[in-house]
């Protein structure tokens, strides 16, 4: 850490940590371009994947022995009632940091061979989970079609457990040529049905061959 890009800031009033506080909302994201990672497990995944991060906020130094220096990145030391107010949980982490979106050419994910298609998914705890098992099953990239969540709350990263900086999340909104496309140039494997008959002759995902595309 250097130390000239180390603050120290202890006032809930201060204006960064007003600016980042909002980015616990989607449309100050979506605005300012930027991505709020909270825990060792987000802020860390995004590192490995050379994510670009703005600002580190952390209580102890000791979590930051490890960390690369980085003359691009504000390391702001706070207490417990800043840590709070910028967390999104009933107990805040105690790592935090402000990283640059991500953005993928879609064009590009779509000539990938095995794709995840989601249709309408809500919970952003079910979607963390899927990108972590996407990224285990080495799939390519993940879809989200219809009215989905969204695929950069801190919920859905921090369960994602930094998987989500592994592979490309786009959002199709309600796109149905996308979807058609995909039906000219993607063979369907399979789709979620656990019940009935049709979950009878469900396989395991891990036990499925994969051809191309």
């Amino acid at each position: 850490m250097l130390e000239n890009n180390f603050i120290e800031i202890t006032s809930l009033n201060n204006e960064l940590v007003k600016d980042v506080a909002k980015l616990q909302q989607k449309k100050y994201r979506t605005q300012s371009g930027l991505l709020l990672l909270e825990g060792e497990k987000s802020v860390f995944g995004a590192l490995e994947e050379n994510i670009g991060i703005k600002y580190i906020f952390f209580c102890d130094e000791n979590m930051l022995k490890e960390f690369p220096k980085n003359e691009n990145v504000k390391f702001c030391k706070v207490n417990e009632k800043v840590m709070a107010k910028l967390s999104t949980t009933k107990s805040p982490t105690n790592i935090l940091a402000v990283a640059f979106a991500l953005e993928y050419d879609l064009n590009s994910v779509l000539k990938k061979d095995r794709l995840v298609l989601i249709d309408s998914i809500k919970d952003a705890g079910n979607l963390g989970t899927i990108i972590r098992s996407a990224c285990a099953l080495n799939m390519d990239a993940i879809l989200l079609f219809g009215e989905c969540c969204d695929e950069f709350s801190s919920k859905v990263i921090r369960s994602s457990a930094g998987n989500i900086f592994k592979i490309p999340v786009i959002q199709l909104g309600m796109d149905t040529c996308v979807l058609e496309k995909l039906k000219k140039s993607h063979k369907i494997i399979s789709t979620v049905a656990p019940f009935g008959i049709w979950g009878k002759k469900a396989k395991l995902c891990d036990e499925i061959t994969y051809p191309k595309s």
